[in-house]
């Protein structure tokens, strides 16, 4: 096997840090607008509200189990995609601004959802099994309309005015849904290759509306400027980038499945910049409105999770050294097998922490497994590879709230 050169890597700036102990299986992530950080856990549920500078939670709301995403209103309520405890049914649970838990349900399709809040609280759902968004309007109390996106839809970022950015893992995609449309008025391809994956996972919206997505298979993030139809360049970021978020100030950060540290890209560059330090097995992120960055660790088992609260970019920046310059070499070139998680199970296998992180990277594994067992079952074919690869990862969280 060729060895995996994470060449051009920024070099890892000390940055401080506080592990904030929340317990369970942190998962979803976002920031209130005065710094309130809300965690989901995976495992048995509830939201971890943790004020800001808090070292622990002050309280938990009360959800059913497998919270997968989490979004929130500019009114302060929040959106949890979850499993209700009591039927076993997917739903989007609403918890109005002070409220103690979940007040009323949503029914959903099957699975877990990634979900995302536009600025009118409109909510997008995606269905990776299905290819379509589902949306709720604003107060809404049941799905709205289902849109038809590309294949594996898994996240969505939100611009400004309301336009839904959706990344379709499977298709290498990613849909534009306008404000209130019941279609997809564009598709931009994000992987290198037409008709070929590089596994686009995690997109983040930036404040001029820019949509950065991170390309798994590829170690890239894709960069799109606000109106257009195709990517205006790439950005090398090492070990299978899988998440990103974007700060006040345009900065934008980016977890690796491979690399335990953030990438931090200043606003308009076109390589990443120093990168700061963080355990293994980082989650998802968000930036609270001071730039503090906020990571969730699931953990390596149900029940030690963490999440870590780290300095602004400028703290970052002021320790930084120079950073190197960024060649990306042949090792990591679309395609190469040693240095795609998502097409080489085996090398995320062989990581600390694999089995948690698999929570971050493949919550549509078993979405996955399905959707390729009806097109076997069509074809008279085997299962892909990756897909069992998937489905083992996936069932080695049974003890963390998986009960599907």
């Amino acid at each position: 096997m060729t060895a995996v050169l994470f060449l051009g890597a920024a070099p890892a700036v000390g940055a401080p840090a506080e592990i904030l102990d929340v317990g369970g299986t942190p998962l979803g992530v976002v920031v209130g607008s005065d710094g309130t950080a809300y965690v989901g856990d995976y495992g048995t549920g509830g939201i971890r509200v943790i004020p800001p500078g808090a070292s622990r939670p002050s309280r938990t709301l009360s959800t059913g189990i497998n919270v997968s995403g989490i979004a929130l209103d500019s009114d302060g309520t929040l959106y949890v995609a979850q499993q209700d405890s009591a039927t076993g049914e997917a739903v989007v649970g609403v918890i109005p601004a002070g409220a103690a838990g979940v007040v009323r349900s949503i029914p959903v399709s099957d699975g877990n959802h990634l979900i995302a809040a536009g600025p009118d609280g409109t909510v997008f759902v995606p269905n990776p099994a299905d290819g379509t968004v589902s949306v709720i309007a604003p107060n809404g109390s049941a799905v709205d309309r289902i849109v038809t996106v590309g294949a594996g839809p898994v996240e969505v970022a939100v611009t400004k005015d309301g336009t839904a950015f959706v990344t379709n893992q499977y298709g290498g995609t990613v849909s534009v849904i306008p404000a209130g449309a019941n279609t997809v008025s564009r598709t931009i391809q994000v992987s290198s290759t037409p008709r070929r994956t590089e596994n686009p996972h995690g997109i983040a919206a930036g404040p001029d509306g820019t949509i950065y997505v991170t390309n798994i298979s590829s170690n890239d993030v894709a960069v799109i400027k606000p109106g257009a139809d195709t990517v205006a360049y790439r950005i090398y970021v090492p070990g299978g980038p899988t998440e990103a978020a974007v700060g006040p100030d345009g900065t934008l950060y980016v977890a690796s499945a491979l690399r335990p540290a953030l990438s931090v890209i200043p606003p308009g560059a076109t390589a990443t910049g120093p990168s700061i330090p963080t355990g293994s097995n980082p989650g998802r992120l968000a930036v609270a409105p001071d730039g503090t960055i906020i990571v969730t660790t699931p953990g390596s088992g149900a029940g030690n999770g963490s999440v870590a609260r780290y300095a602004t970019a400028a703290a970052v920046a002021a320790s930084a050294p120079a950073p190197a310059s960024a060649p990306v070499s042949a090792a990591t070139r679309p395609g190469d097998a040693a240095t795609t998680p998502w097409d080489s199970p085996a090398g995320i296998a062989g990581t600390a922490g694999a089995a948690a992180l698999v929570i971050a990277l493949l919550l549509v594994a078993t979405q996955r497994r399905r959707m390729a067992s009806l097109r076997d079952r069509a074809s008279g074919s085997e299962e892909h590879p990756a897909d069992h690869h998937s489905a083992g990862f996936w069932s080695g969280h049974a003890d963390a709230g998986q009960s599907k």
